[in-house]
């Protein structure tokens, strides 16, 4: 029975590695298209760090995408963590990518960010707090029962 969860949870990492990998291709594929196009070829000539900057925040963000499905254990930490980066990446993408349109709308974008990531911070930190007060909640309850048990066995 254990067996066949093991192999079904497999099999969905597996699918969902497949489909990350599927939406990254196109991504990619689609730089390549843009590239080759004159207004792509423009773009990226214009403004080539902006544009291999955007193309490493994609992988990037890829890459992080397939470490929080292809990572064995899945703990609240962690997923917090992967997403705070997720979110951290696509704030400096939609950055770069308003520099290229208007520096008025990347400085925006730089204001809206910079007000929003703490929001999420505290949240991740409430949320942080939250787990490790119910874990030394547990530590302190296992340690009164394990006293508990040692004093009734050895009585005085």
């Amino acid at each position: 029975m254990e067996e066949s969860l093991l192999r079904e949870e497999e099999v969905n990492r597996l699918r969902e590695s497949q489909e990350i990998f599927d939406k990254f291709f196109k991504w990619l594929f689609g730089v390549i298209a843009l590239k080759n196009t004159d207004m792509g070829d423009a773009l990226f000539k214009r403004h080539p760090n902006i544009m291999m900057l955007m193309v490493l925040m994609i992988v990037l963000y890829f890459l992080v995408w397939l470490l929080g499905t292809m990572l064995p254990c899945r703990g609240i930490i962690l997923l917090m963590i992967l997403v705070f980066i997720m979110l951290l990446i696509a704030a400096v993408s939609s950055v770069l990518i308003l520099t290229i349109i208007s520096s008025r709308l990347a400085c925006l974008a730089v204001t809206l960010w910079v007000a929003v990531l703490p929001l999420i911070a505290y949240h991740c930190y409430k949320e942080f707090h939250k787990l490790v007060v119910c874990a030394i909640s547990e530590i302190i309850k296992l340690l009164i029962e394990s006293f508990r048990v040692q004093r009734t066995r050895f009585p005085l």
